[in-house]
Order: C-alpha cells, then sequence, then structure tokens
C-alpha cells in the first residue's frame, strides 16, 4: 500500500480542491473525517504533514496512516475492573507519512515543535526515555510487538525500523486518548514497514498489555475503540476476553466535547493519582472475596469487581449486591487493617496488591484505601453501561442523559477523578442545553462531553464559550475548534493507499 511522494501529494491536491472523483483519498477520508466541513482543515493538516515528510526524509516509496482519538460516552474506569464500556472513535486523530528503513532504526519527526525529533534501535529490551516522553508509546508499541514475534521464533534483528514524519490533533492530555492513539499508530507503521498483518481484534489486546510500558495500569478500552471504530455507531466493549457490539447511534443528536484546559496528564507525579484506583479496586476485590467466601463458606472465583456478578458466583444479581455492600465500612481502610481481612502480613499485602509498574510499591495514601467508595462506583457504573445501551437502541435520548449525569456524579464523589473545574463546565453545559454532561476518560482534568440535540449544537457553543472560558477562566476564547468541537464518531485506524 506504498506510493510514491510524488503520487502521494497529487492525490492529496485533488482531495484538498473538492474535485468530484478527483481523489483516491476522498472515500477512505469519508469514513474517518466529517467532510465535507472538515475538508479545508484535513487538508492543511496533511499538507503540513507532508512538508515535514519531504524536509526530513529522502524516499521513492511512503505510505499514510491515522489512528482517532476517542470519546467514553459512559463506562469510566470500568475496563480494567472486568466491565464493559461504551466509547466511540472520533474525527480527531494521530496522522503519520512513514517509509520503511533498510536498518533497525526508528526516526519519529512531529510537525508540533513542543515534541523533539526521537529515534531508537529495534532491540530486544528497548530502554525508555524519561517518564511522559512521547516517544515512549511508539517504543511501547514497537517493544510489545517484538515481544510478540520473539514468541513466534523471529528475533528483533530480523524487522526493519521506519521513519515517520507524525501530526495530531486530539488534544494533549484531554481525556481524548491521544496517547493510547499514537500507541495504535506505531504498530500500524512498524506491520506496515515489516509487510506484516494482524488481527485488529488481537493486535488492541497486545497493545493494552504493551501500553503497561509508560507506566499506566489502564484497561483496553482506548487501544481497542481507536482500531476498530465504526461510523455512526458506539461500541460497547467488554473485556477478558475483548468483546465488541456495535450500537447505532441515534439521528438528531450530537457529543461535543469541551476542553476544561486543565491537563489530565497520566505521567510522572501524575501516575499516582491515576494508578491509585487500580490498587484500591483490587484490593476491595481481595476483601470481598475473602468475606463473601467466608460468609458463603466456598471459595468464590473472584479476582476482579467485575466479577461480581450472576455467571461468575451462581448467586442472584439483587443478593451479590447485599452481600458485597455489606461486606466493605465506608471508612477509609489503613494497609494494616486490609492485611488482617486477608489473613496476611502488611508487606505481603503491598507487594501482592500495591505494586507499581516499575515493581515499587505504592504506599498507604493519607486518607487512607477507599475500598467501598471505588467498589460501588465501579459496580454501579458498569450497570450504567447495560442502561445506556438500551437507552440508546430505543431512542431514549433523554433517559441516556441521566446516565451520564449520573456517572459524572459518581465519578466526582465516588471515584474522586474530577476537579473544580470540570464540575463547573458540566454545570454551565446543562445549563447551556445539555441533555447530559459528564467529564471523560481518566478524569483529573481533560474534558467534558455534552449530549445535544443537533439544533442546539450552535447556541450552546456560543454560551460556554462566554460562561467558562470567559467568564469562569477570565481568558480570551482561544482557537474555538481546539475548545470546543463536536464529535462525530468514524472508523478506526487504518493505513491509507
Amino acid at each position: 500500500m506504498s506510493l510514491s511522494f510524488a503520487k502521494w501529494e497529487r492525490e492529496l491536491e485533488a482531495f484538498s480542491s473538492g474535485r468530484p472523483g478527483g481523489s483516491s483519498l476522498e472515500q477512505q477520508f469519508l469514513a474517518s473525517y466529517d467532510l465535507p466541513r472538515d475538508r479545508a482543515r484535513i487538508g492543511l493538516r496533511y499538507r503540513e504533514l507532508t512538508a515535514r515528510f519531504g524536509s526530513r526524509y529522502e524516499s521513492r516509496e511512503l505510505f499514510a496512516a491515522r489512528a482517532p482519538g476517542r470519546i467514553n460516552l459512559i463506562g469510566e474506569h470500568t475496563d480494567y475492573n472486568g466491565l464493559p464500556v461504551l466509547p466511540m472513535a472520533i474525527n480527531r486523530d494521530i496522522a503519520a507519512l512513514c517509509a520503511p528503513r533498510p536498518d533497525r532504526r526508528v526516526i519519529l519527526s512531529s510537525t508540533a515543535a513542543a515534541f523533539p525529533e526521537r529515534s531508537f534501535e529495534l532491540e530486544e529490551a528497548i530502554s525508555p526515555y524519561a517518564k511522559g516522553d512521547w516517544g515512549n508509546y511508539c517504543k511501547a508499541a514497537v517493544q510489545g510487538l517484538l515481544q510478540h514475534y520473539k514468541s513466534q521464533g523471529r528475533p528483533a534483528e530480523s524487522f526493519r525500523g521506519f521513519q515517520a514524519a507524525v501530526d495530531g490533533d486530539i488534544p494533549i492530555a484531554a481525556g481524548m486518548s491521544s496517547s493510547s492513539a499514537l500507541v495504535v499508530l506505531s504498530s500500524l507503521l512498524f506491520l506496515q514497514a515489516n509487510s506484516l498483518e494482524m488481527d485488529k481484534m488481537r493486535l488492541a489486546d497486545l497493545l493494552a498489555k504493551a501500553e503497561h510500558y509508560v507506566g499506566t495500569q489502564g484497561g483496553g478500552m482506548d487501544q481497542a475503540v481507536s482500531l476498530m471504530g465504526r461510523r455512526g455507531q458506539a461500541l460497547k466493549i467488554d473485556f477478558f476476553p475483548l468483546r465488541l457490539q456495535a450500537v447505532r447511534l441515534p439521528e438528531g443528536i450530537t457529543f461535543v466535547a469541551t476542553n476544561s484546559l486543565i491537563e489530565a496528564a497520566k505521567s510522572a507525579s501524575a501516575l499516582d493519582q491515576y494508578n491509585r484506583r487500580p490498587i484500591e479496586c483490587r484490593l476491595a476485590a481481595a476483601v470481598l472475596k475473602k468475606e463473601l467466601s467466608r460468609r458463603l463458606k466456598r471459595d468464590l472465583p473472584l479476582r476482579l469487581l467485575g466479577d461480581l456478578n450472576e455467571n461468575r458466583l451462581s448467586l442472584v444479581e439483587e443478593e451479590i449486591r447485599r452481600l458485597a455492600d455489606s461486606a466493605l465500612h465506608e471508612a477509609p481502610y489503613s494497609l494494616r487493617e486490609i492485611a488482617a481481612l486477608l489473613e496476611q502480613s502488611p508487606e505481603q499485602t503491598a507487594k501482592t496488591y500495591c505494586l507499581r509498574r516499575d515493581g515499587s510499591i505504592f504506599p498507604q495514601p493519607a486518607d487512607g484505601f477507599k475500598l467501598w467508595q471505588r467498589y460501588r462506583h465501579v459496580s454501579t457504573e458498569g450497570r450504567r453501561v447495560e442502561r445506556s445501551l438500551l437507552a440508546l437502541r430505543e431512542g431514549d435520548i433523554a433517559g441516556f442523559g441521566k446516565l451520564m449525569n449520573e456517572s459524572h456524579a459518581s465519578c466526582r464523589d465516588l471515584y474522586e477523578i474530577s476537579c473544580p473545574e470540570l464540575d463547573t463546565l458540566v454545570d454551565l453545559s446543562r445549563e447551556a442545553g445539555a441533555l447530559g454532561s459528564r467529564l471523560t476518560g481518566a478524569g483529573f482534568g481533560g474534558c467534558a462531553i455534552s449530549l445535544l440535540e443537533d439544533a442546539q449544537v450552535e447556541a450552546f457553543t456560543g454560551r460556554i464559550l462566554q460562561s467558562y472560558y470567559r467568564d469562569f477562566l477570565k481568558s480570551g476564547a482561544g482557537e474555538t475548534s481546539a475548545l470546543v468541537f463536536p464529535c462525530q464518531s468514524v472508523n478506526g485506524a487504518e493505513v491509507l493507499a
């Protein structure tokens, strides 16, 4: 699927001009972007990307690839707990022009000055850059794929590297999965450069594990929806094993993203804020397993909070809820108390459940481990996903908006991943006409998403620009398209002919 640089330039020019039938890119871009409304913006992006590639590399053939970001409609922090999520891939992405290299070197050059050029060698063990470095997300994908092929008897020395110019228009640290989109994109570049193919379900599962390389302990939602998103649809994603179920979005509604301008970075010191929640969930599951097994006088197959279901425990749902609700207390737990409940030493409990990705032990938080609060959010959020699926299928938009509002309250009060700015933005969005509004992504900043009737989008945009950005933040609105933008659901990541 490669072509000459000159032919790529001609194809891009034909697309940008909008001539009917003028470009083979037209049909591919129709599934990836909001055309014709996005044509000028997308044409400019790819022209800048082309100029970057042409100024940096000499190559007689190249290929293009893209990987979209996502918004999660509902189901926050449920994926790594074994419960479903409901995201959609959006018409914001990370794109690249790429050419294979004859050696084992990978070179990345970004159109954004904030991201300096990065290069590394294909090796059995690739050392990471400093935490938060954008090059680590490419290394994560490549390292994961090299380990996969090594298990099949192919050493790192048998693969070619690649050189790529990269451009993105997903807001950074905004909870829209720009980092996972870069991981997905990097995997496509590596596979295409080496004339390899991989089933997307298999690749999504591989990349979810590979992204642990950067230090986050998330699930597999971001990689799965970036790879397998569908135009006009959201995806209900279940985990362990990975399963997808498409749900068509009703006509006449739009999901609008609004950027709080509070960065939701999942790097450096922010990692502990993010990774505390999975640790507390693991501890909650361990305590529930011990206590419920004791009460029922049988060993329960309970490893994740998502295992609290009828099929796994052979109990009716109401009984599971009653037992679990009474097995945890609302007051925070100390590590010593948890260890006593598990009949272990505190040191053993910490080594079993409180490890960071680098092998160090996450210490007891100053306010204690909040097991009940994390359990309550995860269990109720999982049920909201199921109810949301039904609401969308029945066209119950008001009901779906109500579930979005309930989700935000749970994220704020029980999982504690919101912030004052996000709470204000959500409140103002509802006042501006949103049928439902909530944070999206890992939290601690980033974007809110709001459900609107199509006819209300323009008025909503104007009101939010005034009430949040000018009145609340006391700042100029800046580039509007980077602050408030409708999200169209699009197809997943692909290599472009």
